[in-house]
């Protein structure tokens, strides 16, 4: 935490004179955005903020110079080298008849460490005067945005750091005074062939990732899918309305090992086509994507290679939703429940330590094959189980999981730090006493990977990576509910 601080600080005096190359846009079609997206309450017309209340706020957080990208496992440093399209921080208020608010933000980024995101929560708190516990930090996971996880630690971030504050405290400040009374209608919508389960199995039954298959074909995927898009659209009396989506999938069209652009990757295209053709606000808010991409490696499946084809294809998505599917939902209490959950971290394999330090030396000297082989080998399944079994040895037996749920009305936000799976998210929302639920990864912190119980058998990518043990999954759900259900009966009892 000092060196984060010690970097922002540095960087504020530098932002100009760093060494790292400065950046420029390649798209046109985004060049206007950049520029002019960036402030967005321009809507005219009175505010009227008495009874519950929605405002919306966004700021621009592309980096000017070259930083470190994220994402892909990669232990070596991805630098961008230019910009493909902007990314964003945008921010939802909400307000209730009693003045109690939320502030959800959406950030353009693969994910943020818990000291960053409680830093960014304080800043906002100051400037806002809505408590630090009622704000959700949740990211769309693009793999094209700054590597936060290096903010403390590396100074190519650095002079991106006070962008970053700025924004979030300027997007919070906007979203507001942006404030202004509103319904609200909830909904959901089955998209059709857009996100895969990218786990499959071969002919041997082996399962392996959507890019090493190593020899055999693939004959299926390892779990179901969740295609569910869900949506609430908080409809404005005098300003624009604001539509959120929550939904699931790995956004990384515009990424890849040797890739160097900086991009919101599909959720920035669906964003700019949803404003456009809409005329709303749009807000996205991840799920649990940590199994799931946009196209099948299966032959006869549909197979996305243009990340502006499936933004289109999610808004044509999203806009019949929005038409067809909506009920109205009584907006209600402002409430929030959090929990500190204590979970066991993997641990053991110190037998196969020499060897993961070998295969690991392979990958980071980038000899990639080489690193597979021999981590096969060995008896390891890969080199990022190798990685991961290294990472293990210095942690403790147990780690915290800061969980929270936020409930508006009948209306539910579960909030985990991880990648969850699909299948868990679904769960979830399932058993929620709430009316509609929103379920969400990739939100105030930063833990890696947790895959639902069904698939700890298969020692797939991210159950040798996960740093918990089996049964987390189940734990955190558990909890979850234990929240909602708290939230649901605390706003039962308000409402006498």
């Amino acid at each position: 935490m000092k060196k984060l601080f010690a970097i922002l600080l540095t960087s504020a005096f530098l932002l100009t004179g760093c060494a790292a190359p400065r950046l420029v846009l390649t798209e046109t079609e985004t060049a206007e955005e950049v520029t002019t997206a960036a402030e967005t309450n321009a809507d005219g017309g009175a505010h009227n903020t008495t009874g519950f209340c929605a405002g919306f706020g966004r700021r621009d957080i592309t980096p000017e110079n070259s930083v470190p990208l994220a994402g892909y496992g990669n232990t070596e440093m991805r630098m961008s080298a230019h910009i493909l399209d902007p990314l964003y921080c945008s921010c939802v208020a909400l307000k209730d008849a009693e003045g109690a608010m939320l502030l959800l933000f959406n950030m353009d980024l693969i994910n943020m460490k818990k000291d960053l995101a409680d830093m960014l929560r304080r800043m906002a708190a100051r400037s806002t005067g809505v408590p630090e516990e009622q704000m959700l930090f949740n990211c769309t996971h693009t793999h094209s945005g700054p590597d936060t996880y290096k903010s403390d630690t590396n100074a190519d971030i650095g002079h991106w750091l006070p962008k970053l504050c700025t924004a979030v405290r300027e997007a919070a400040e906007e979203a507001v005074k942006d404030l202004d009374a509103s319904s609200i209608l909830t909904g959901a919508i089955d998209t059709d062939r857009l996100n895969f389960v990218r786990r499959y199995y071969k002919e041997n039954g082996f399962v392996c990732d959507n890019a090493d298959y190593g020899t055999g074909e693939i004959i299926g995927h390892e779990s179901e899918i969740d295609p569910e898009m869900r949506l609430i659209r908080l409809v404005r009396e005098n300003q624009k309305d604001i539509v959120l989506a929550n939904y699931q999938a790995h956004p990384t069209k515009t990424g890849g090992y040797a890739k160097t652009d900086i991009s919101a990757d599909v959720i920035g295209a669906w964003r700019r086509r949803a404003e456009k053709d809409l005329d709303v606000h749009f807000a996205f808010f991840q799920g649990g994507a940590g199994n799931v991409n946009f196209g099948s490696r299966i032959s006869g499946e549909a197979r996305f290679t243009d990340y502006h084809d499936i933004g289109r294809a999610l808004n044509e998505a999203m806009t019949e939703g929005l038409a067809r599917n909506m009920t109205e939902t009584p907006a209600g209490r402002i409430r929030v429940a959090s929990s500190v959950l204590t979970a066991t971290h993997q641990k053991g394999d110190e037998d196969k330590l020499d060897a993961c330090y070998q295969v690991n030396e392979l990958w980071t000297a980038g000899k990639k094959d080489e690193a597979k082989t021999l981590a096969v080998s060995l008896g390891i399944s890969s080199p990022y189980e190798a990685s991961a079994i290294i990472a293990r040895q210095d942690r403790p037996e147990t780690g915290e999981i800061y969980l929270a749920c936020y409930a508006f009305g009948d209306i539910a936000i579960t909030a985990a730090p991880f990648e969850m799976f699909c299948q868990t998210e679904k769960a979830i929302r399932e058993a929620s006493p709430f009316a509609f639920t929103f379920s969400c990864g990739y939100s105030n912190d930063r833990l890696g990977y947790m895959p639902a119980a069904e698939c700890w058998v298969n020692k797939g990518y991210e159950v040798v990576t996960c740093r918990f043990t089996a049964g987390t999954a189940e734990a955190i759900n558990e909890r979850q509910l234990e929240l909602l259900n708290e939230l649901k009966t605390e706003i039962l009892k308000k409402d006498g």
